[in-house]
């Protein structure tokens, strides 16, 4: 099991005292007549020179050592070293971490492999680094998995171990458990599936005592609609539709392993969404943990039905300092921001402008989305107390305000609509094709601001 958590890059990334290796890479930021464009290399007797671009911000860093990565993989060198020269270390060491991850574990193992590449830099902000690229590129793996692989049954199960091999708290709510207490919504969603649903606790104590932040993912670990099927082009790519949850997996490993003072919880919404004659229907009406009726009216609108149970349990059961949620909830999100940022719903202007500012410094960027009482109308049910899609118009927003309605008054909460960010097929400078664990440096920033 524990290789489930030592995920391998392409190639082994090294702290060293010396510059050696039979490749050796200099970053600069001095445009010439060879070097103009972001990411142009010259090849030299000393080595290989990269442009970094004149771009004024910490980005260009992480893009170049994405750069670098892309460049080792393809070319395989025996072993190489990277000079940093001008370059904010710290972010160089980011992009290359994640430049350097790729999802291969079932293709044919490669005929060469890269050497390792040895930096020459601090050895406390190189474990800093590594720690919290591991955590992300972990939460990329998990999201990368098929259903085949994970689905809240075995992912309750690496929970588990994820608990012991990081030293957390862990309580696995079954499907009979959470029907018994009342939480009928992320119940009703994983009922048309074989695999039914899980709620998973993780707690991290931090090392200073007082209430803890509570990180609440979405875990539909496959989303075909339900009867409200989605199109054969739609289905696709919807094992990432757990991405949120796998972002919170990789903040507690972060946490964890940073020993950061604040204590953290995880809530895990755990369902995987498929139609049967068991599935939940559309004019069904679910009696949610909260108490309040939601009258179905797209089964395609489910992460927020777990969700709502999810931050229910949390208010009611871990006594909050305050709640992040974290969902791939809404294409709408995508049509908004693209896959450049995250739309954020938010309570508290504090923490909002915290996020945000975490949110900038990573590049894991987020837009604050609207909390107007109009968007409750397109909610509003005729036979229950709320329904769980207002319809496309506003689909971000009614969608964030369907989970306000489940946040106590006076609760400072942010919701991460991640749908747009949380992958990309494309890939970019320094992300393969595939996941980016989206919100975890994003996450982990503000978590150490907040100490």
């Amino acid at each position: 099991m524990e290789e489930i958590f030592d995920i391998a890059n392409a190639f082994e990334i090294r702290r060293s005292d010396e510059l050696d290796g039979d490749v050796i890479f200099h970053v600069t930021d001095e445009k010439t007549a060879l070097l103009k464009k972001p990411g142009d290399m010259v090849v030299s007797e000393n080595g290989i020179t990269i442009y970094a671009g004149d771009e004024k911000t910490q980005d260009r860093w992480r893009k170049t050592g994405g750069r670098i990565a892309s460049w080792v993989k393809s070319h395989c060198p025996a072993s190489a070293a990277l000079d940093c020269g001008p370059a904010d270390q710290r972010e160089l060491l980011v992009g290359l971490f994640l430049g350097a991850y790729e999802f291969s574990k079932y293709k044919e193992a490669p005929k060469e492999v890269p050497g390792p590449l040895s930096v020459v830099m601090e050895q406390a902000v190189f474990d800093e680094v590594k720690i919290i690229c591991d955590a992300q590129n972990m939460a990329r793996e998990w999201a990368h998995e098929p259903a085949s692989v994970i689905n809240p049954v075995t992912l309750a199960e690496r929970a588990e171990s994820f608990a012991q091999v990081y030293g957390l708290n862990c309580t696995v709510l079954d499907d009979e458990q959470l029907r018994k207490m009342g939480a009928g919504a992320i119940v009703a969603v994983g009922q048309g599936s074989k695999t039914p649903s899980r709620m998973i606790i993780l707690e991290y104590p931090g090392t200073k005592p007082g209430k803890p932040v509570v990180l609440v993912g979405k875990a539909i670990t496959f989303d075909s609609g339900g009867l409200s099927i989605k199109t054969t082009t739609g289905m696709p790519d919807m094992k990432y539709d757990k991405s949120g949850a796998m972002a919170v997996f990789g903040i507690l490993r972060a946490a964890s392993q940073l020993k950061l003072e604040t204590p953290v919880t995880g809530v895990i919404c755990a369902a995987e969404n498929m139609p049967s004659d068991k599935a939940y229907r559309p004019d069904d009406i679910l009696h949610s943990l909260s108490g309040k009726t939601i009258e179905i009216k797209s089964t395609d609108a489910e992460g927020r039905l777990v969700l709502a149970d999810g931050l229910t349990y949390a208010q009611q059961n871990l006594d909050p300092r305050c709640m992040i949620d974290y969902a791939t909830l809404t294409g709408a999100c995508v049509v908004a921001f693209g896959h450049t940022r995250a739309g954020c719903m938010c309570t508290d202007d504090e923490m909002f402008n915290g996020l945000f500012a975490a949110g900038e410094k990573t590049q894991e960027r987020i837009w604050r989305l609207p909390t107007d009482e109009d968007y409750m109308e397109r909610l509003k049910s005729n036979e229950a107390d709320i329904k769980n899609s207002g319809g496309r118009e506003g689909g971000v927003c009614t969608a964030g305000m369907f989970l306000k309605s489940f946040v106590n008054e006076g609760m400072p909460w942010a919701h991460m609509d991640i749908a747009g960010t949380a992958y990309n097929n494309d890939g970019s400078a320094y992300f393969c094709p595939g996941s980016t664990g989206f919100g975890v440096r994003l996450t982990v920033d503000w978590l150490k601001s907040i100490q």
